[in-house]
C-alpha cells in the first residue's frame, strides 16, 4: 500500500484581515473555519501540519496537530502566496487543503502524481478577462494556453511526485514575476489567483499531457455535488464562506463537535479583544 501523504494547510492572514475581496475584516472568520477544518481532518489523518504566520499562530497553536510559523507575505493581491511556500518546504507526498475544506468522513486520497479537487470548466469564465491580461506576456511561455477551455479547482491540491511539484513551483513564479512586473492597479484592478495557481496548473499538465486524479470527478457541478456530500467532503469557496449564515454555522459546529477546541480558541480571541 503506498505511504498516505501528509496534510498540510496554509494560513497568512493578512489578506483577509485587509479588505481581500472587498469583504472587510474576515479574521475571527478565519480563524473558526481553520480550525474546523483541522479539527476534522484530525478525525482521520495522523499527521497533519498548519502552517501560520504569526498573528495566526497565537490563536491555533493549540490544535491537535503540528503548528509552524511561517512569515507573513503581507500581499492582498496575491493573497495565496503562503500556499506555494508550504507546498515548496514538503519533502514528501502530500495534501493541500484549503481553509475552507472539510472533510467529514475519512477520505483515501490515493493518486499518482497529483491530485485536485474537480475541473472548473463550468465556472471558466471567471478565468477569460484575467486570461486577457496574462496572454499579452506569455508568448514565450512553452507550456502556455492562451485559451485551454478549463482550469481545476485546487481546494485540494496534492503531489507525489515531487519533481512535478517543483516544476509547477517554476511555472508559478515565473508566472507571479510577469504579473508583478506588468499589472497597473491604476489602469485595471486584476484579481491573479486564480489563473497563477488554479489555470497555469491546468496548462503545465496539459502541456505534460499528464491527467491529474479528480477527487470530484463526475461531469457537471450537479454530479460533483451530489458526490461531495457522499463523500462528506465540503468546500466553501470564494465569498460564499462569509455569508452570516454560513458564519454562525462553522462557529456552531465548532462548539459542538469539538467544545474543548472551541472554548481554547475563542479563550485565545477573547484575550485579544476579538470576540
Amino acid at each position: 500500500m503506498r505511504e498516505e501523504p501528509r496534510i498540510i494547510y496554509s494560513l497568512d492572514v493578512f489578506p483577509i484581515s485587509n479588505n481581500r475581496w472587498n469583504e472587510g475584516n474576515k479574521f475571527k472568520e478565519t480563524i473558526y473555519s481553520t480550525a474546523l477544518s483541522i479539527l476534522y481532518s484530525h478525525l482521520w489523518y495522523e499527521d497533519i501540519e498548519l502552517y501560520a504566520d504569526e498573528t495566526a499562530y497565537k490563536f491555533l497553536y493549540m490544535l491537535p496537530c503540528r503548528v509552524t510559523k511561517i512569515s507573513s507575505n503581507e500581499d492582498t493581491v496575491i493573497w495565496m502566496k503562503s500556499k506555494i511556500d508550504v507546498m515548496e518546504k514538503q519533502t514528501k507526498p502530500f495534501i493541500h487543503l484549503d481553509n475552507d475544506v472539510f472533510i467529514k468522513k475519512k477520505i483515501n486520497f490515493d493518486f499518482d502524481k497529483v491530485i485536485v479537487e474537480q475541473n472548473d470548466y463550468e465556472l471558466y469564465s471567471m478565468y477569460q478577462y484575467r486570461l486577457d491580461f496574462f496572454n499579452q506576456y506569455t508568448k514565450d511561455l512553452d507550456y502556455w494556453k492562451p485559451d485551454l477551455g478549463y482550469a481545476f479547482n485546487c481546494g485540494v491540491l496534492g503531489f507525489r511526485d515531487l519533481e512535478l511539484r517543483d516544476q509547477f513551483l517554476k511555472v508559478y513564479y515565473t508566472l507571479e514575476e510577469i504579473f508583478i512586473k506588468n499589472n497597473n492597479p491604476k489602469i485595471a484592478r486584476i484579481e491573479p489567483c486564480i489563473v497563477l495557481e488554479q489555470y497555469n496548473l491546468a496548462a503545465l499538465l496539459h502541456h505534460h499531457n499528464i491527467k491529474p486524479t479528480l477527487l470530484l470527478w463526475k461531469k457537471n457541478l450537479f454530479e460533483n455535488s451530489q458526490l461531495a456530500d457522499r463523500i462528506g467532503y465540503t468546500h466553501i469557496a470564494g465569498q460564499k464562506k462569509y455569508r452570516i449564515d454560513i458564519v454562525e454555522e462553522i462557529e456552531n459546529r465548532l462548539f459542538k463537535l469539538f467544545p474543548y477546541w472551541y472554548k481554547e480558541v475563542k479563550t485565545a480571541l477573547e484575550k485579544e479583544g476579538i470576540v
